[in-house]
């Protein structure tokens, strides 16, 4: 691998991170990744983030949920009650480049925080907001959860099994998907500075970004003027010739994901020894027989465990894979996590010892900037130091 440079791509840059959903944490984590100084603010009991849980044998500690142990990672932190004139004015002492949070617009108006005000302040400042439905339209008041964000982004529209009700994908993934947006909005943004000196608002919709994860099936449908259909664990909106499988089924063990070659579908037939498989009326409306393909699929996908099915089928090039729990992921019994440096070990006051995702991306010329999740205002005794380096910095680098 080639030299890596001490200076990750937003070292220097400070980011202010106020967040209450893993959206904001999410984004704030991914750019300490990339080097920033993440300042976590947090009302002085604590963020809500810090309840969330599981946690170590099943006892909350406000610095042990699991979120917290994730999301938090490599930050500082720090509390401040907004809701005081004092804590504005502490606020403002810390002179960020970043601002990032996902609190609802009727709390920056009481603050006296909105992106407009905090830009006619500092012109240079970059505002990441992150709102239900975005900072403008008509729909800029309304609030959302998890769950009616899945709903309005369409994408609750074509999950679940085709004669039941929508089901919402475990977790909490429209709102990571936003602070995804979140993070690369802010750091194009850092780089536009970089060249004008200029700061601006970065708005991110927490419903938009669901939507946008779902463009090619938005697309599909003004295509062809018809709604996409729940189809379960297979491929969602394709008409019957379309190549089948991709989908989930049961195994001797566990589950497989079950996929096509898509240029060879006959080699499914040698894998389960079905030459109905390779019939050449079955194979042109492969996605009109799913039912007959599951079928004639499951005598041996019943007596296979996932990873002789999983084998064999890759050795004919058929993209078969194991589904995981996340434990068997943890336990990387291929090693390969291990040789990428993904699952790192590590120490934590209150939790203690455990393995943890590390870089989910690699950059050729830098390292990824890791650590542990501070403890509540764990960073108070440093403040009035990081405010004057921060002058020096600032005074250096912004024009």
């Amino acid at each position: 691998m080639p030299d890596m440079d001490p200076k990750p791509p937003l070292h220097g840059v400070r980011v202010l991170e106020v967040s209450e959903t893993p959206s904001a944490a999410y984004g704030g984590r991914l750019l300490t990744g990339l080097g920033a100084d993440v300042i976590w603010i947090e009302p002085p009991a604590g963020s809500p983030l810090r309840r969330s849980g599981g946690f170590p044998h099943d006892h909350p500690q406000r610095d042990s949920g699991a979120l917290t142990l994730h999301l938090q990672r490599g930050k500082r932190s720090l509390t401040l009650d907004l809701n005081t004139r004092a804590g504005r004015r502490l606020w403002r002492r810390l002179q960020p480049d970043i601002v990032l949070c996902d609190l609802s617009p009727a709390k920056w108006g009481a603050w006296g925080l909105e992106p407009d005000t905090l830009l006619a302040a500092d012109p240079s400042l970059i505002v990441t907001s992150i709102t239900p439905y975005g900072a403008t339209g008509p729909l800029q008041d309304w609030q959302a959860t998890e769950l009616t964000a899945y709903a309005a982004g369409g994408y609750l529209r074509i999950t679940g099994e085709p004669d039941r009700e929508p089901i919402k994908a475990w977790g909490t993934q429209a709102q990571l998907q936003a602070g995804i947006h979140a993070a690369l909005g802010a750091s194009a943004a850092v780089r536009t500075r970089a060249r004008d000196g200029k700061g601006q608002h970065v708005d991110v919709s927490l419903a938009e970004a669901v939507s946008f994860l779902l463009g090619g099936t938005l697309q599909s449908a003004y295509f062809f003027d018809r709604e996409p259909e729940r189809n379960g664990t297979r491929l969602v909106g394709f008409g019957a010739g379309h190549a089948y499988p991709s989908t989930v089924r049961p195994c001797g063990d566990g589950f497989v994901h079950a996929h096509c070659n898509n240029r060879f579908p006959e080699t499914l037939a040698v894998l389960f020894d079905e030459p109905r498989l390779a019939e050449p009326a079955l194979l042109r409306t492969m996605f009109g027989h799913a039912d007959e393909i599951d079928t004639l699929m499951a005598p041996r996908l019943e007596r296979t465990d996932r990873a002789t099915i999983v084998r064999e089928a890759q050795a004919l090039r058929i993209p078969f894979t194991e589904v995981l729990r996340p434990s068997e992921v943890l336990d990387d019994e291929a090693g390969h996590h291990a040789s990428r440096e993904f699952l790192v070990r590590g120490e934590h006051p209150i939790a203690g010892a455990m393995t943890y995702p590390g870089a989910p991306i690699r950059l050729g010329a830098a390292s990824w900037q890791d650590g542990v999740a501070p403890l509540l205002n764990a960073d108070a005794a440093l403040w009035d130091e990081a405010a004057r380096t921060r002058v020096r910095w600032r005074r250096a680098h912004v024009a």
